[in-house]
């Protein structure tokens, strides 16, 4: 599959620019030492080394695009991104942080990506449909992997067709002289299939996780190994604050309190703050997770927080009937007062 895409992309890529149909294309690249950075790329000549379904994920592209997309800025711009990536730019843009004003988002089909910290290991070197063992934990569990933005590149089920979500994108496909109608039924079913055994198997797992997380005992069992480098919330595409709140330094206990436990316990343990950190970051940013792996693929004590943050992501989207990404125009659940809501759940 992958031998196929890439060149088919980058035709297309390189048609839009050509054509004057865009004025750049924002796409990952092959850079040194097995990389692949982000790109701006204005000439179609440059798109030679374009890798628009990389293997790893070592920056999300939404916060690649969040950089420099705040305003709408001059020109339009397309942008290929996976799935979890186009879900993520469109709640940053609920959030302010993008202008999709004249931004077109391509998505495709998406098998997943290879753990940083496998990559390479045992010549796993692409994701692999048929092999889930060649991907992300979140991957394996993932409903989301198609079907987002305004063109998805369909690659299952009725051959490989670019096919419009949104009249951005239908237009976009017509000024290319591209069919926009054609057949998805194949392609939908094959969709339909997979998430279904997608949320099997997410079931499983997420019941397992309550297993061993429940209640704060669990919670501080799973967080023991964090050692507070915040890599979790530096790689989160909508983790956006410029200071984090618990890094604030009147959150910083005196000294006197630290004394005045110890005279009382006999010995006080130093706080670190981690249960406060990561549940603050729940708190803050559950409702528009969008289930990407970021924060576990970065994280040095392997701590299973991405599919811990999906779970209690999972439980307040469904709370508030939100999927984060899904629809540009569903406000954000936290900004929309309903007098009446919620009561079912208040005992």
């Amino acid at each position: 599959m992958k031998a196929g895409l890439t060149p088919m992309l980058v035709k297309f890529m390189r048609n839009c620019l050509s054509e004057r149909i865009v004025d750049s294309v924002m796409v990952p690249v092959n850079g040194p030492g097995d990389s692949f950075p982000w790109m701006l790329i204005t000439d179609p000549e440059m798109l030679e080394n374009a890798e628009p379904l990389p293997p790893t994920m070592s920056v999300h592209g939404a916060k690649a695009l969040a950089s420099f997309a705040q305003t709408s800025g001059e020109g339009k711009i397309l942008v290929i991104l996976r799935p979890c990536e186009a879900r993520a730019a469109i709640e940053l843009s609920k959030l302010e942080q993008i202008d999709l004003e004249n931004i077109v988002l391509l998505t495709m089909d998406c098998p997943g990506a290879v753990p940083l910290s496998e990559y390479g290991e045992n010549g796993i070197t692409e994701p692999d449909w048929s092999d889930s063992d060649t991907v992300r934990p979140l991957c394996r569990q993932c409903t989301e992997f198609t079907a987002v933005g305004d063109i998805c590149l369909a690659l299952h089920g009725n051959g490989e067709i670019f096919v419009p979500l949104t009249k951005e994108g239908e237009s976009l496909l017509a000024s290319l002289d591209m069919q926009t109608d054609a057949d998805t039924s194949g392609w939908r079913k094959w969709a339909d299939n997979l998430t279904e055994e997608r949320m099997k198997i997410k079931e499983t797992e997420r019941e397992n996780l309550r297993n061993a997380c429940g209640g704060l005992n669990g919670l501080t069992e799973v967080f023991s190994g964090c050692i507070g480098c915040r890599n979790c919330r530096t790689v989160c595409p909508i983790c956006y604050c410029r200071l984090c709140f618990i890094d604030m330094k009147d959150r910083r206990s005196p000294a006197g309190d630290h004394l005045d436990h110890s005279r009382k316990a006999g010995a006080a343990r130093f706080s670190t703050n981690t249960l406060l950190f990561h549940i603050g970051r729940m708190a803050h940013m559950s409702l528009s997770c969008v289930s990407c792996g970021m924060c576990e693929d970065a994280c040095p004590s392997d701590i299973p927080i991405g599919r811990l943050l999906s779970m209690v992501s999972g439980s307040t989207t469904d709370l508030f009937s939100y999927n984060a990404g899904e629809d540009p125009l569903a406000p954000l659940p936290l900004n929309t007062f309903q007098k009446d809501e919620l009561h079912d759940f208040e005992d």
